[in-house]
């Protein structure tokens, strides 16, 4: 399929809805500008301290085992460096633009975009403890949530004018970057020292591709559910 308006016209303005960073909604501004207070936060505190918020906020799949699934919740604000936090913050103002309008508009709109997002991240995690259901380790970001973000992003198309869609998975683009971003993340697990990683530590790369598949699946049915006029008008 391709980035065609879905019925024919001789209008010369049928392309798809790229929103401008700078012409983003509120909310694309709002989260990652709390992501990065929440962390400026965590970092003005001692070491001793920081590390007693990791390790009871912090995602553990052990504690996670114990029935402490508020953790689910807690450590997608919690994130292990600057450039961590700063990487999120990006990413997420780069791809809530679109789900944030696709959602609607006011209070209503902002809560079904929050629980969209909210959602990614725990089923993220969830998916992430799974798979390494003995760990100790912490896990720390919103990098679950925001790959959910990215990959609901994938499939909204909108046509001024038109009705918006949900692009369907066999889309030449969704495949695109479904591979790319599931190709790098399972590079990323076998590379020893990223980004400053320390010894011990690492790239939730599995939670990253959770948050995305499930992202990409979830965003029709989630419109579908709280703001079923995007599909009437846009």
């Amino acid at each position: 399929m391709t980035d065609e308006p879905p019925f024919r016209s001789d209008r010369q303005d049928e392309t798809p809805g790229r929103e401008p960073v700078f012409n983003a909604p509120l909310l694309s501004f709002l989260l990652p500008a709390l992501l990065i207070a929440i962390y400026a936060f965590q970092a003005s505190l001692s070491p001793y301290i920081q590390d007693q918020l990791v390790e009871s906020f912090g995602l553990k799949p052990v504690l996670l085992r114990q029935g402490d699934v508020e953790l689910l919740v807690t450590h997608l604000f919690l994130h292990g460096s600057w450039m961590h936090v700063l990487a999120n913050s990006a990413f997420c103002l780069a791809f809530s633009a679109p789900v944030v309008r696709a959602c609607g508009r006011g209070p209503v709109g902002a809560l079904a975009f929050l629980g969209f997002y909210l959602l990614c991240g725990i089923v993220a995690g969830l998916g992430d403890s799974l798979l390494n259901w003995t760990s100790s380790v912490p896990i720390l970001g919103a990098s679950g949530a925001v790959s959910g973000l990215m990959g609901a992003a994938m499939r909204i198309r909108v046509w001024p004018g038109y009705p918006g869609m949900i692009a369907p998975l066999r889309d030449s683009r969704v495949i695109g970057m479904t591979v790319f971003w599931c190709g790098v993340n399972v590079a990323a697990a076998f590379v020893p020292m990223v980004m400053g990683v320390a010894q011990g530590q690492g790239i939730a790369w599995q939670a990253h591709i959770v948050g995305y598949l499930f992202g990409l699946l979830l965003i029709g049915p989630w419109l579908r559910l709280v703001n079923p006029r995007f599909f009437t008008t846009s």
